[in-house]
């Protein structure tokens, strides 16, 4: 299962993704208190510091798409997911890589991942999306940031509409939902990430070789991609 979050810089985005870890890390301690496991969640956006302290058994962190292609058994929190699969690639994305997005469903992997705008993410990856929003605040407090004066007092509020992705018209995105939800902007949302962190693109993933054969007159390939 992959769901992606829509919107442009301080819309909401990582808003949305947290309220989605405390969902997740609740769910998955009721899991591990039933069943007996432990299932992590990955995040490529640092978790603060007492967050990480208070549930350190369930909270991994990963710095490039290399360290979590093949993962299994998870929920992954994918921040600017363009930057790990730009749309201005091209060529398809790797055999390993697609293969890992295809049979995600099999391997137990839920992905939930942050974009502005769902086209600028990888087309290969937009095909496996089940689910895209997009999210707009409407009113609340200031961002803060470097050189800018400290939020003493965190509120808002922010809308979400469901987008309509299959198929997806990229010129004039379509809401499938006539009414918004509604997400609040709250202090302990806002305290699980280092929401300044910048999230660098990704390494370029080594090319992959590949031979083929002619049983009948024996001729012989390689090409890379």
């Amino acid at each position: 299962m992959k769901k992606v979050i829509t919107g442009l810089e301080s819309s909401g985005k990582s808003l949305w993704l947290a309220r989605k870890s405390m969902d997740l890390l609740k769910r998955n301690k009721k899991w591990e208190k039933k069943y007996g496991f432990t299932r992590p969640i990955y995040s490529n956006m640092k978790w603060a510091d007492n967050f990480k302290k208070e549930n350190e058994r369930f909270l991994k962190y990963f710095d490039d798409k290399k360290e979590i292609i093949g993962k299994q058994g998870c929920d992954i929190i994918w921040d600017e997911l363009s930057t790990s699969f730009p749309a201005s690639k091209r060529e398809p994305l790797n055999l390993s890589t697609n293969k890992w997005l295809r049979q995600g469903a099999k391997q137990g992997v839920h992905i939930f991942g942050s974009a502005q705008e769902f086209h600028d993410i990888h087309v290969d990856f937009r095909r496996r999306t089940k689910v895209c929003k997009n999210i707009k605040k409407v009113m609340g407090s200031r961002r803060g940031g470097k050189n800018l004066p400290e939020v003493k007092f965190i509120w808002g509020i922010c809308l979400l509409w469901e987008i309509d992705i299959h198929p997806y018209n990229e010129l004039d995105p379509q809401r499938k939902s006539l009414l918004p939800a509604p997400l609040f902007i709250t202090k302990d949302k806002c305290e699980i990430f280092d929401t300044h962190q910048v999230i660098k693109s990704d390494e370029e993933q080594p090319l992959e070789h590949i031979e083929r054969h002619c049983p009948v007159c024996g001729y012989d390939k390689v090409y890379h991609r």
